[in-house]
């Protein structure tokens, strides 16, 4: 599971945990868990006009912690 925040257009964030998090080719920003047998499975679905940003926490250069942005265009998954 990784940890995941959205920035939504209305000017709350939402924090979300998940397997991955994707950007669709229309813009959508969809969540995906995997279950016990591996499949991939969709959990939820944003909005390609909800969302304005997106990170995923991680490791950054010295070693903490931050919030990593994800590429603001463009088809992409993250993990």
């Amino acid at each position: 599971m990784a940890l995941f925040m959205l920035q939504l257009a209305h000017g709350e964030d939402a924090v979300l945990e998940a397997d991955a998090l994707g950007r669709t080719a229309s813009g959508e920003i969809v969540l995906e868990r995997t279950d016990q047998q591996g499949k991939s499975e969709r959990v939820q679905t944003y909005r390609a006009d909800v969302v304005t940003a997106v990170f995923r926490r991680g490791p950054a250069d010295g070693g903490g912690y931050h919030w990593i942005p994800q590429p603001p265009d463009g088809t992409w998954w993250c993990y």
